[in-house]
């Protein structure tokens, strides 16, 4: 008998637990089991201690998570890591730590929404937020392609009881296609929820648009960028730049050393 091929395997690191984000969970983990190839196996894993308010610190301290699970992932043999955050906090920083593919949520779901139309329109999950998506467009070199940035006055629980309430999804749902319609009288033709949480409540359902204007969902978009990531690198070496200037050279064994132990 031939031996079983091995699959590729995926680190898919969440800025959530089954805590505060159990109704999210549910519709989360089982779209992004059918959304994976045969030859691949994805696991979703959780942080202790979940991010759960809106504030740069929160963001800042997910960021140290991304950098070490990124290093975990590939001392385990994980193929490629993706984080499920859209705000990609920790991405460079994580792309320069390991030789395996790294990827985030905002920078794949933003960099496929460009193929989807002329003008992306961003709409946060909560206003707190607009000032990390600005700083994001500058960094991808998109501002010739984002007609603008919008956001939901909502907090977490807000979303967590729409996934169990048709009634409270109603009432967000009319807010999200106001603001998206807000954002189309400004040129935006694609819709991009700025987060899971967002793409699986509004964007969860085949075809979901807004009068035409496709709502984005980057879950399925960045569980397919990581399988290509592999399949790209085992085709032809291709991966990430590590000449010195592009900020991207990995670590050396004592600067590892630190992160790890001192960081």
């Amino acid at each position: 008998m031939s031996e079983t091929k091995r699959k590729f395997r995926i680190w898919a690191q969440g800025a959530t637990n089954q805590g505060p984000h159990k109704n999210y969970l549910a519709a989360l983990l089982p779209h992004m089991q059918t959304c994976v190839d045969p030859d691949f196996e994805l696991t979703f894993h959780t942080i202790p201690t979940p991010v759960t308010t809106v504030h740069a610190l929160s963001e800042f301290r997910f960021s140290r998570e991304v950098i070490r699970n990124a290093i975990a992932a590939e001392k385990d043999g994980c193929d490629v890591f993706f984080m499920n955050h859209f705000q990609d906090v920790g991405l460079y920083e994580a792309k320069a730590a390991v030789s395996i593919p790294v990827l985030g949520l905002g920078e794949s779901t933003l960099l496929h929404a460009c193929t989807m139309g002329r003008k992306l329109g961003l709409l946060a999950i909560n206003p707190a937020f607009i000032p990390a998506h600005f700083d994001q467009v500058i960094r991808y070199g998109l501002q010739q392609r984002v007609a603008g940035i919008r956001a939901i006055n909502a907090n977490i629980s807000d979303y967590m009881e729409a996934f169990a309430s048709p009634e409270k999804k109603a009432v967000l749902s009319e807010v999200f296609v106001r603001e998206a319609r807000r954002l189309m009288d400004n040129g935006a033709d694609v819709i991009v929820p700025t987060g899971g949480i967002p793409m699986m409540l509004f964007g969860g359902e085949t075809g979901a648009n807004v009068d035409g204007a496709p709502i984005v969902n980057g879950v399925t978009i960045v569980v397919k960028a990581a399988e290509m990531a592999v399949k790209l690198r085992k085709l032809g070496g291709i991966g990430m730049s590590r000449v010195a200037h592009s900020g991207f050279a990995l670590p050396s064994e004592q600067t590892l050393h630190e992160f790890l132990n001192h960081g």
